[in-house]
This record gives C-alpha cells, sequence and structure tokens, in this order.
C-alpha cells in the first residue's frame, strides 16, 4: 500500500512545491496569532482577528496568507493604518521550512521534517521574543516525536530515542541547577532543558552534542552582532531559539555535511 509521502513524491517537483509553500504559508498565519496571542493571555480562537487601530472585523479576503499583506501593501483595508509585518515574516519562514524539507528529503521523512519544523518554528519565536517555552507546545513536540521521528529518522532506535528524551533533560538541567547553586540567578530558563528532550526524541542521543554546538555558535553570532551595532550591555540570549535552528538543520541536511 502507497504511503502519502509515497503519493506525494509521485507528483512533479513543481506541485510538491507549492502545495508546501501553500500549506507553510497557511499553518505560518496560524503560528502568527498563537504567538501573537498567547503572550497577552489570549487563545488561539479568541474571537476573530481585527484591526488592532479600527477595530474593524477583518474579512476573509483580508487574512489570506502572504497576499493580503502584498496586495493590501502592509495597510488596513478599512482605516489604512500600517500593519506589522512580523505576521508576513513567519508565514514566509514556515514557507521556507516546507520547501526546505520537500526540497531535501523524500517520501515520508520530508513530511515528518516538515511536521517538526512547524513545531519548533513557535517554540523559536516565543523564547526570540519573550524568552518564553511553553510547555504544552513543548509536550506537543515530544508527542509528535513518537508518532513522526521514526519516520524522520528511521535509523534511530526506540532506546536511542528514550536515552535522547532523558539526556536530553538531564545534560541542560544539570548545568541550569550548577549555575544557579553557584550564581544564585537562573542563567537559564525550565524550559530549555525540556525542550531539548523533545529534540532527543525526534532524532535520539547522537544528534544532541552537534544540536547544542550549533546552537551555541549560532549564540556567538548573536552577541557579536549585538556587540557590533553597539550594544555591550548585558543580554539575555534565547537558547531555545539557538537549538530550534539548529537541530532543524541537522534534521534536513546530510549528516556528511558535518564530515571532516
Amino acid at each position: 500500500m502507497l504511503s502519502l509521502g509515497d503519493i506525494l513524491f509521485a507528483l512533479p517537483f513543481w506541485y510538491r512545491l507549492t502545495l508546501a509553500v501553500a500549506l507553510g504559508a497557511i499553518l505560518g498565519s496560524f503560528i502568527a496569532a498563537l504567538c501573537s496571542r498567547w503572550p497577552r493571555g489570549e487563545g488561539v480562537s479568541h474571537g476573530r482577528s481585527r484591526c488592532e487601530a479600527c477595530e474593524t472585523i477583518l474579512a476573509g479576503k483580508d487574512l489570506v496568507p502572504v497576499l493580503s499583506y502584498i496586495l493590501l501593501k502592509g495597510r488596513c483595508r478599512y482605516c489604512g493604518h500600517r500593519i506589522g509585518a512580523a505576521a508576513l515574516y513567519i508565514e514566509l519562514i514556515a514557507a521556507a521550512i516546507g520547501v526546505i524539507a520537500i526540497s531535501m528529503l523524500a517520501g515520508g521523512a520530508a513530511i515528518a521534517a516538515a511536521i517538526f519544523g512547524w513545531l519548533l518554528l513557535p517554540l523559536a519565536i516565543l523564547d526570540y521574543q519573550k524568552l518564553w517555552l511553553p510547555n504544552r507546545l513543548i509536550l506537543v513536540l515530544a508527542v509528535a516525536g513518537l508518532l513522526f521521528g521514526p519516520t524522520l529518522a528511521p535509523d534511530i532506535s526506540w532506546l536511542d530515542r528514550a536515552m535522547g528524551g532523558v539526556f536530553g533533560f538531564l545534560s541542560l538541567e544539570i548545568i541550569r541547577q550548577i549555575f544557579k547553586a553557584l550564581r544564585k540567578v537562573d542563567g537559564m530558563g525550565g524550559g530549555d532543558p525540556k525542550l531539548f528532550a523533545a529534540m532527543g526524541i525526534w532524532l535520539g542521543w547522537q544528534t544532541l552534542p552537534m544540536t547544542l554546538l550549533l546552537s551555541c555558535l549560532l549564540g556567538f553570532v548573536f552577541v557579536l552582532a549585538i556587540y557590533l551595532r553597539g550594544k555591550s550591555h548585558a543580554v539575555q540570549l534565547p537558547l531555545g531559539s539557538f537549538l530550534c535552528i539548529g537541530v532543524f538543520f541537522l534534521a534536513v541536511f546530510p549528516a556528511d555535511i558535518f564530515a571532516l
């Protein structure tokens, strides 16, 4: 019996690409709403979308991912108030996740990688914006790892995934507790070890060291960029965001890309 991945990859590449872009943009719109409403204590289904300036309820034609923003030139159709581009960027990133997954992997692995990336995206955004990694989103990521992880990385055994969950959590939690004991302050949020554990469930313990290394490199680039902009004051680093970027890179790009 043909799987969904087999059926998808029987289609011409441009069909698959269009589907990945469309689905990614739609999910990106949902993710943008989630990242906007959750920090305010609102649910994603909390009422219909409104213009923040004139409070007019937006119609479906105003909410088409990417296209509405472009056609309306970034302004409200009803009052002309400028609309922030944050949602547009999130929709484009979500579409890019679908394109990368469909281009780099085949069959069910591509679908699983896209799901992985789309689940990581809100966590990366919320940690970057608010230094917040919601437990509910991490739990969804972990459960999805049990369901789709074997499709994305079939060579990883269930024991390796279990070890990834345990070691992923303990490695960062021990570091977090040692830092707190020595400095008497939290140097790492409590969500980071849980997020690392969920990543271990997806890709096994073998991927965790390289994920952490990539996240540290991204953090170094982040700090360097801040320093070059003349902002030398202390900043709080969104480790979770860097972990999300690093692990998705490892999930979709060939393992031998790191071979020396």
